[in-house]
């Protein structure tokens, strides 16, 4: 009796201090996970660069490392350059909204708005939604504070530096020798569990670099669409808005919502600043056909093939999977639930393999 009590203790001892460690730690593991990451998307131009040969010269990993680090660096700065600007402009579009102008234009509407708030007592009788929205308007635009929000940003400059400082570190390392954590993980692995836990590691890293090299390909495609549909129809700020729109696909189901209604606040905001007034509701249609056609494409081709291909697992398994992540974690749990609920699969079909409902979901894997 004693000995099956300390056989089950042992390995929730073994989570609980695991679990302990990853709280305490939580910076430094977010960095390692970011690293691993970035190395599991560059892992196959380096893979290539490593079977270059010219003549008896062999390219050495360290180059391919370094050469992969660099152009995915370079990429993410080019990346910023474009998107940058195009964000202080959007301050700028912001800024110079007349509050005045826009308020006289909607002042009919919003007085019948007022009234029918008063009759049903949301707003007391000597309000006004007018005087409400000007002085929320005129915080919201005061470009003195979107400067200072940046200028916050720059005090933690420190911070940021560090961390991207420790995680291009590790990314290099684990994209000179991808095998590193493999080999860390199966010098702490019991003997009687090493070809088990080999196997969750080989079938873990396969699947989650097909899901992620499916992510990001899914989110430029959608950016891609996205921008090129509001172009197609004049919509002020059209690639700032698709840029964020395909962004937000990373959140699985809820994230075309976000994007879509990002964008039509920036839609709007761009046409209220030209002073197009009569033009608002025929953008904010456009921005919503010009995603919900995004999002069919989305659905019914780019999903499919990276979530049920890149998992093998059920649409509605993913769906149920997303809509425990996000219950238990938010918009963070619905992001890393199915490379979570992936790699916990794996682990059940190697150690709990006899189990039917473990035979079920893992039949395909």
């Amino acid at each position: 009796m004693k000995d099956n009590f300390l056989q089950y203790l042992k390995p929730l001892a073994a989570i609980a201090i695991i679990a302990f460690m990853v709280w305490y730690f939580s910076d430094i593991v977010a960095y390692i996970l970011i690293a691993t990451f970035l190395s599991l998307l560059g892992l196959p131009m380096a893979r290539r660069l490593n079977r270059i040969r010219i003549g008896r010269f062999k390219m050495p990993k360290a180059i391919s490392a370094l050469l992969t680090l660099l152009t995915m660096v370079l990429g993410i700065i080019l990346f910023i350059l474009i998107i940058v600007p195009l964000i202080i402009k959007q301050g700028n579009v912001i800024a110079s909204i007349d509050v005045d102008a826009l308020l006289f234009y909607y002042q009919k509407p919003m007085n019948q708005l007022n009234e029918f708030l008063v009759q049903y007592n949301v707003i007391g009788s000597g309000e006004t939604l007018a005087q409400y929205i000007e002085s929320q308007l005129k915080d919201f635009l005061n470009f003195t504070e979107f400067t200072n929000f940046f200028a916050n940003i720059v005090t933690a400059t420190g911070t940021v530096f560090m961390g991207t400082f420790i995680i291009l570190f590790l990314t290099f390392y684990f994209l000179m020798d991808d095998n590193l954590g493999r080999r860390f993980i199966l010098t702490l692995t019991p003997e009687e569990h090493m070809e088990n836990m080999d196997r969750i590691l080989s079938d873990s890293k396969s699947l989650l670099t097909r899901y992620f090299h499916g992510i990001l390909v899914e989110v430029v495609i959608m950016m891609t669409i996205e921008s090129t549909g509001l172009l197609i129809f004049g919509v002020p700020n059209a690639v700032l808005i698709g840029f964020f729109g395909g962004l937000m696909n990373v959140i699985p189901y809820l994230g075309p919502i976000i994007g879509a209604s990002l964008g039509i606040v920036l839609a709007t905001l761009s046409e209220l600043s030209l002073g197009n007034y009569d033009m608002v509701p025929v953008t904010i249609i456009t921005v919503i056909g010009v995603f919900a056609f995004a999002n069919v494409i989305d659905n019914t081709v780019l999903q499919p093939q990276i979530y049920s291909r890149s998992t093998r697992a059920h649409p509605v398994e993913v769906f149920l999977v997303i809509i425990v992540g996000g219950k238990l974690a938010g918009i963070a749990g619905m992001i890393l639930a199915i490379p979570t609920y992936t790699v916990i699969k794996i682990i059940a079909r190697e150690f709990a393999e006899r189990m039917k409902l473990v035979k079920f979901l893992t039949r395909q894997m």
